[in-house]
């Protein structure tokens, strides 16, 4: 957890976790310092916590950091708990920025693990979610004392003499994590009075399964283009395995496991086409994989280009264009990226999305077509048809853009100017 050299800030609430974790710093000999908030919530409780906790620094020469949180604080419509974790983490990282800590260490214990555990799998969890809490991190949030039941942390402040304060809120069953320590835990050890020491090897033991999970869900790579991802899905079967591969990897799109589960079937059943969504994506399955968009609830592209040359912000990137002189086309032309003959277009000209009924001739044809048809025998997903913009020039589509240009504008032998026009993702 530490290396030669770190500086660490300890999170030190005063309770019996905290006082025994700077006890131990102070032992190590390990630079450190002390972080405290006085949340203002238990009345002179709180205030007496701060006490113990500035006069214990001030007998050992640690530095004391303080935050002292404001009652309004508290009044932006989100839980007490979540807004007081938020104050602490930001907190602590705020000191980590500004005075060169390295690491930032918790008291967590096995078990405040153990109840970690119980909570997350009442309530509905992956396996992921059965691992308890991480020893470290992100790289520089540790919890030395994981391997610590509660009974050991207080036999060993008892005989160490160290001081503590008892926070009478944790008696109280008010809150759901309250309730599994103080009724579901002594229930479960009238059963198994070592819980503690057998839920720390089930506990070694779904933690190599996890691995074993994310080692292969690292096999199965989601490809990432200009403003989709995709997975390819030719190894879904009809079994646990491929579901808990499935559900881990859509994940990270806000999907559910019922809704991993749904896609698993439709998979299954080749019902190309459906459309399923998380609060932030839409996962659109096609042929062969998956097509993973975010969702964009920005008001639909409309707006005009009046100038030669220029740029303009679209949702998925920018629109650059030019004029240029002659009839030098590249060798080779981009998807993203088009030219016209300068002299066929008619100003201002129209950026907007395409909708049913549009008709346009494609470059190489001789016959025009309907932009659905055209999308869909370009089989392109339907998550990615929502987002396809048109450049036009008067009534006529002159390109789709990404896609086809509109033959109407072509470069030819006669032309003697071009408008080259490029859609570039945003960075």
């Amino acid at each position: 957890m530490l290396q030669e050299g770190d500086r660490v800030l300890l999170a030190v609430s005063g309770g019996v976790d905290s006082m025994v974790l700077a006890s131990l710093f102070l032992e190590s000999k390990i630079d450190f310092g002390i972080a405290h908030v006085n949340y203002h919530l238990r009345d002179k409780d709180s205030d007496q916590d701060q006490l113990l906790v500035e006069n214990w620094c001030k007998k050992h020469d640690i530095t004391f950091h303080l935050r002292d949180v404001r009652p309004e604080e508290y009044e932006i419509g989100e839980s007490i708990q979540m807004v007081a974790r938020t104050i602490r983490y930001d907190f602590f990282a705020s000191l980590k920025t500004d005075l060169g800590y390295s690491k930032i260490a918790t008291a967590h214990n096995a078990n405040d693990n153990l109840e970690t555990v119980l909570l997350n799998m009442t309530k509905g969890t992956g396996i992921f979610g059965l691992t308890g809490i991480a020893p470290i991190l992100d790289s520089h949030i540790i919890r030395p004392m994981l391997f610590a039941s509660k009974e050991d942390v207080y036999e060993y402040a008892k005989s160490k003499e160290i001081s503590w304060r008892e926070d009478v809120s944790n008696a109280k069953n008010d809150y759901q994590r309250n309730r599994i320590r103080n009724i579901v835990i002594p229930e479960l050890k009238k059963i198994n009075p070592n819980l503690e020491d057998t839920f720390q090897d089930t506990l070694d033991r779904i933690k190599g399964v996890a691995a074993i999970t994310e080692s292969e869900v690292s096999e199965h790579a989601i490809d990432d283009y200009e403003t989709y991802q995709e997975l390819k899905i030719d190894w879904v079967a009809n079994d646990l395995r491929s579901l808990t591969l499935l559900s881990e990897l859509l994940k990270p799109f806000g999907m559910s496991y019922k809704s991993s589960k749904d896609l698993q079937e439709a998979i299954l059943n080749q019902k190309v086409g459906a459309m399923f969504e998380s609060s932030s994506h839409q996962i659109n399955l096609d042929r062969n994989s998956l097509i993973i968009s975010p969702i964009v609830r920005e008001p639909n592209e409309h707006f005009y280009l009046t100038e030669e040359t220029g740029e303009r912000s679209v949702t998925y990137g920018k629109l650059y264009w030019k004029k240029l002189a002659g009839k030098n086309l590249p060798k080779q032309i981009a998807k993203n990226e088009a030219y016209f003959d300068f002299d066929r277009i008619q100003w201002p000209l129209m950026v907007r999305h395409w909708e049913q009924g549009d008709v346009f001739q494609p470059f190489g044809m001789s016959g025009k077509k309907k932009v659905s048809d055209f999308m869909i025998d370009s089989k392109i997903p339907v998550t990615l048809k929502q987002q396809v913009l048109i450049l036009e020039s008067g009534n006529d589509i002159m390109w789709l853009i990404g896609h086809r240009t509109g033959d109407r504008f072509k470069v030819t032998s006669e032309t003697k100017a071009m408008l080259k026009i490029e859609l570039l993702p945003d960075a």
